[in-house]
């Protein structure tokens, strides 16, 4: 997994290290559910999923320049095992680090690299109606409203999912 910086953040792949921190902020009531996940209910619960993220290698640490401490992960998904040439962006940051820009930024240099490096033709992303902070992230990121679609959450649940997505010559 290649190591991307921006101005203020470093994405590098993940690491058992950082399964306290990913708990700390995974377990808060207000994260999960706007992602469409549970918050997680113990250590053990969160050592599971960062262990298969590390496995599937499609999600990075988001972490601030200054500190290697993870305070969000972002992910570039295959969503369409048939067709490869796209990927689906998803994210969800620390709320002591939210409205500062931080997944606006990583969403952007994400994108970057989906296009410069992978030579991927679109992007998309997706938010929860309710979500209107990532909303504003996914517009300020250069995506545009393609379609709604109905998913079903790690709970079962059916729900709405507003999708956009962005193309490559907009952003290389």
């Amino acid at each position: 997994m290649k190591r991307l910086e921006t101005k203020r953040l470093v994405l590098r792949g993940l690491e058992l290290g950082d399964l306290e921190d990913f708990y700390q902020y995974a377990r808060k009531p207000d994260i999960g559910p706007r992602a469409g996940w549970k918050p997680h209910e113990s250590i053990e619960q969160s050592l599971m999923i960062l262990s298969r993220m590390i496995k599937d290698n499609e999600v990075w640490a988001i972490t601030l320049k200054n500190r290697n401490r993870i305070i969000g992960t972002i992910g570039l998904h295959q969503r369409d095992q048939e067709d490869d040439s796209y990927r689906e962006i998803g994210y969800v940051l620390d709320d002591i680090y939210w409205n500062q820009g931080i997944a606006t930024e990583a969403v952007k240099r994400l994108i970057i690299h989906a296009f410069s490096d992978l030579g991927l033709k679109r992007v998309t992303c997706g938010h929860h109606p309710s979500n209107t902070a990532s909303r504003r992230v996914i517009e300020k990121s250069g995506f545009i409203h393609t379609h709604d679609e109905k998913r079903k959450r790690t709970d079962g649940k059916e729900e709405t999912i507003i999708m956009y997505e962005t193309r490559g010559e907009k952003h290389v």
